[in-house]
């Protein structure tokens, strides 16, 4: 006798081999170049807000370490050092894009940011990632 739990991931692992690309995933098309600056934009605004977010949990997951070590209690430079390299980090991860949190913002408001692409295009996006 079959396992049913194994039939079914069988039947789910065949759905999801027969399809290319992730459900969602819209096919290539020619785009102007206004959509093209468009969607660049909008790739990234998605990255730095992914990046402001992990930055938000980096910080709260600080505070919850104590500021009193073997060598004292920690000193607002290093407070503010701490504060800088979790920055860093948190813009490092949003650029790796391993979250997937700008990849899915990108998915949600990708039509509608082609719908309006001569506006969207002139867009500016004022925090830079890269130094």
């Amino acid at each position: 006798m079959a396992d049913p739990i194994s039939a079914a991931a069988q039947a789910a692992a065949a759905a999801n081999v027969s399809t290319s690309q992730p459900s969602g995933a819209k096919q290539p098309q020619n785009l102007t170049p206004e959509q093209k600056q468009a969607l660049s934009r909008l790739h990234q605004a998605a990255q730095q807000l992914e990046g402001v977010f992990l930055q938000m949990v980096m910080n709260a997951m600080s505070e919850t370490v104590p500021k009193d070590s073997i060598f004292g209690k920690e000193s607002a430079s290093e407070e503010t050092w701490s504060s800088m390299l979790d920055d860093e980090r948190a813009q490092a991860i949003a650029k790796s894009g391993s979250m997937g949190i700008a990849k899915q913002l990108e998915q949600q408001l990708r039509d509608q940011v082609l719908s309006d692409a001569p506006r969207e295009a002139q867009t500016q996006v004022d925090r830079r990632i890269d130094p």
